[in-house]
């Protein structure tokens, strides 16, 4: 997905603000970010006896995260991060530095700010123009991270219609987006039916969101609510046409075994529906119980019968692909 790029000058500095879906030069957790781009700070940064009197530039570059979704529903700037502040804090602390190694102007603003802007990670790259013979660059690049950034909660959702399937997936969604923040959902995907062929194809999908907490069998009962409201009914065909599927396919690498419905979810083997959304929104995920990868999974799915194809990016506007988490 293609990143939007803007230009700003900041106290006579020309910066570039890219609002992104995908981190190039290092991966990050956040699915959406914003980054300044070679911007050039003059300072003292040096161990040698002439660089501890005479000003050096240096070129940063700033990777946050941001959830750019909710400025793009407004198209208001007052729920947009405000870079700038982020530019003059960082111009501000850079200008008045004195340190000997780059590492250490990475590290301490990187510290900065995260904690003055209470950022859950952050990419800094520092460098200075010129510093070796016939290098255009020397520097470093930094990754920093809260640790619970790394060990948020999660819960992955495979919803499924066949019939008015765009209009029903698009009202679940805006619903479960009402209860829990969405972290990430794939493609939608037209898929055969399974167990029962006299109907339409569905359409499938799987979405990520933060888990809340507290019983499985009260989050069940949530999505029951959103079935119902799609005006789903339940009848001795459990393979027939429906309004609305929304299943709970996993809670982290949480395993239930007790209830009658199993945590994995049970599909996630043998339905085409439920493995190749997943995969994408979780590519580098593996089954809790069986600990093989769901490229593996995939890699080895063996049913032909079952056909699955991509549908285009914007089928399901405005909820499309946004990434995924590692």
């Amino acid at each position: 997905m293609k990143a939007s790029t803007a230009f700003s000058t900041l106290h006579g500095k020309r910066m570039r603000c890219v609002v992104g879906k995908e981190l190039l030069g290092g991966q990050m957790l956040a699915k959406d970010y914003i980054s300044i781009d070679a911007l050039r700070i003059r300072c003292i940064i040096g161990i040698f006896g002439w660089e501890r009197t005479q000003r050096q530039e240096v070129s940063i570059d700033l990777k946050f995260p941001c959830d750019n979704r909710k400025a793009a529903r407004t198209d208001q700037i007052e729920d947009a991060i405000d870079y700038k502040k982020i530019g003059k804090a960082t111009i501000f602390f850079v200008e008045k530095s004195r340190f000997r190694l780059v590492e250490t102007l990475a590290e301490r603003l990187a510290d900065l700010l995260m904690h003055q802007f209470d950022l859950p990670e952050i990419y800094i790259s520092v460098s200075k123009p010129g510093a070796l013979r016939g290098s255009h660059n020397v520097g470093v690049q930094i990754h920093r991270y809260r640790k619970n950034s790394m060990e948020e909660k999660w819960m992955a959702l495979g919803l499924g219609s066949n019939i008015h399937p765009r209009m029903n997936l698009i009202l679940a969604m805006e619903k479960l987006g009402h209860r829990f923040d969405l972290l990430s959902c794939s493609h939608v995907y037209e898929t055969s039916p399974v167990g029962f062929n006299r109907q339409n194809y569905f359409w499938n999908l799987a979405a990520l969101f933060r888990d809340p907490g507290g019983p499985t069998l009260s989050l069940r009962n949530q999505f029951r609510k959103i079935e119902i409201s799609t005006g789903r009914k339940r009848t001795s065909n459990s393979n027939g046409p429906r309004t609305l599927d929304l299943d709970l396919l996993l809670r982290g690498e949480r395993v239930e075994v007790k209830n009658k419905k199993k945590l994995p979810h049970p599909d996630l083997g043998n339905k085409a529906f439920a493995l190749y959304p997943l995969l994408e929104v979780l590519p580098m995920g593996t089954h809790p119980v069986t600990k093989l990868s769901f490229m593996e999974m995939a890699a080895n799915f063996s049913d032909k019968n079952q056909k699955i194809r991509r549908l285009p990016s914007e089928t399901l506007f405005p909820f499309c692909p946004s990434g995924f988490i590692r």
